[in-house]
């Protein structure tokens, strides 16, 4: 056997992964550490609504169309499931037609300079083929292999633009060179997953028609959930537009970077949990009900655990954090960076209810809880942010995110995973109160 077989199949495998994804989380935090320590305020807000347009744009172009895909996938063999990849890759080619000239308005209403259109067009090509190849990585049950895709995406190239700055390539400490190496970070994760595919063993599908009632069943279904995944967006990132029209860029600078840093929380539940879990619970679900259970179980204590863990870390190490920026603009506003950690904890405690629903396939009260946290955090911003910016931001994401978790608590109140968490916290809590008594 292969040397690269063995790292994927033995033992190492667990090893890999933690540290895979910890490069790329650290990656990610000195990036948006050292974009702070280097641009301007402002230049860091110019920044935000660059990268706040790249992720919104990844969704409207991806139709989310990875939720219906990525199920039916997981009903077939994996030397059967060519045809249906190539399906979902001639859907995406049809999409960039429609949806990247709409996207043109983001320069007429100069939400983003004309200068940097052709990095926009191209970081976000790249970004959404990368992202849809990490996403069919993770349906194949090839943790390692989705992991590099998203470090040489989104944690290499940070380290090599560091790197170079810090020997002395002072001329890249613009946003430019940011967008150049931001490019080539996309460009490799697309080159390196088009290699790996390639390695698996598929049927050939050049005798195969393009399944064009497949793909309109898949656009129905999926546009389903990207209601939802707009609606989730909008808590996420609407809130930087709000800032940037009744403030200014430089408000917008220190809330992109405490929304960066505590971004972290969710990414490190999602590299270090979601990744690994979400397709051993669809699969567990349909076969065996009491590993099912048990991987459920496991699942919703890891999430809760690395939850507390980065959050709870991120909330002490927060002043010296900030004030090492030397701006005092990224220190006044400390109860803002904790408002949004608390958000982020929330947010993902709230997956451990949301997997219950969607292991089911039950969407709609998935989609209900967002679209009606979404509609109340717009209103909040309009009402919030004018008088109390960034705040104001920060409350309205607080709020949304705890009524989407409120929700999905209620929705999954009578399914037997929920209860399941219920009882194994009253259980508990009888047993050192039983252990109190005796002592």
């Amino acid at each position: 056997m292969s040397l690269y077989k063995k790292i994927l199949n033995g033992n190492w495998t667990t090893t890999i992964n933690l540290a895979i994804r910890g490069a790329t989380i650290i990656g990610k935090f000195l990036l948006v550490y050292f974009l702070a320590k280097t641009l301007t305020v402002e230049q860091y807000g110019v920044w935000g609504i660059f990268q706040t347009s790249i992720s919104l744009s990844l969704y409207v172009v991806g139709l989310d169309f990875y939720t219906y895909s990525s199920r039916r996938i997981l009903d077939y063999p994996v030397e059967e499931r060519s045809p249906m990849l190539r399906d979902q890759l001639v859907f995406y080619f049809i999409s960039y037609l429609v949806i990247f000239p709409i996207l043109g308005l983001l320069f007429v209403f100069n939400e983003i300079d004309w200068r940097f259109a052709i990095f926009f067009y191209a970081i976000l090509l790249l970004e959404h083929l990368a992202q849809e190849t990490y996403r069919t990585f993770v349906v194949f049950s090839k943790p390692i292999i989705a992991n590099i895709v998203l470090f040489l995406r989104t944690g290499l190239w940070p380290f090599v633009l560091l790197f170079m700055w810090f020997i002395g390539f002072d001329e890249l400490r613009n946003l430019k060179a940011v967008y150049l190496f931001w490019m080539a970070g996309g460009l490799s994760a697309a080159a390196v997953s088009i290699y790996f595919i390639s390695k698996i063993k598929f049927k050939p599908v050049k005798n195969i028609p393009i399944d064009w009632k497949w793909i309109k069943q898949g656009i129905g279904v999926s546009l389903i959930f990207f209601v939802g995944t707009v609606g989730y967006k909008i808590i996420e990132f609407a809130d930087r537009y709000f800032v940037d029209y009744y403030h200014s860029k430089e408000d917008v600078g220190v809330y992109t970077f405490y929304a960066g840093i505590c971004n972290i929380v969710e990414t490190f539940v999602h590299t270090a949990v979601i990744i690994i879990f979400s397709p051993k619970l669809i699969e567990t679900f349909h076969k065996d009900n009491y590993q099912y259970r048990k991987t459920f179980g496991t699942f919703a204590r890891q999430v809760v655990g690395a939850t507390l863990l980065v959050g709870v870390s991120l909330a002490l190490l927060g002043i010296p954090l900030l004030r090492s920026l030397g701006e005092s603009e990224y220190i006044e506003d400390y109860n803002v960076f904790l408002l949004l950690v608390l958000s982020k904890m929330v947010l993902n405690i709230s997956l451990i209810f949301h997997y219950i629903l969607y292991v089911r396939k039950n969407d709609f009260p998935i989609i209900k809880a967002t679209i009606y946290a979404s509609v109340i955090n717009i209103l909040l911003n309009f009402i919030l942010i004018p008088p109390l910016s960034i705040m104001g931001a920060a409350i309205a994401t607080l709020v949304s995110f705890m009524i989407i978790l409120v929700m999905k608590v209620y929705y999954t109140r009578h399914l037997p995973e929920a209860r399941q968490i219920i009882y194994l916290r009253f259980l508990r809590r009888k047993l050192r109160r039983k252990a109190n008594t005796n002592h």
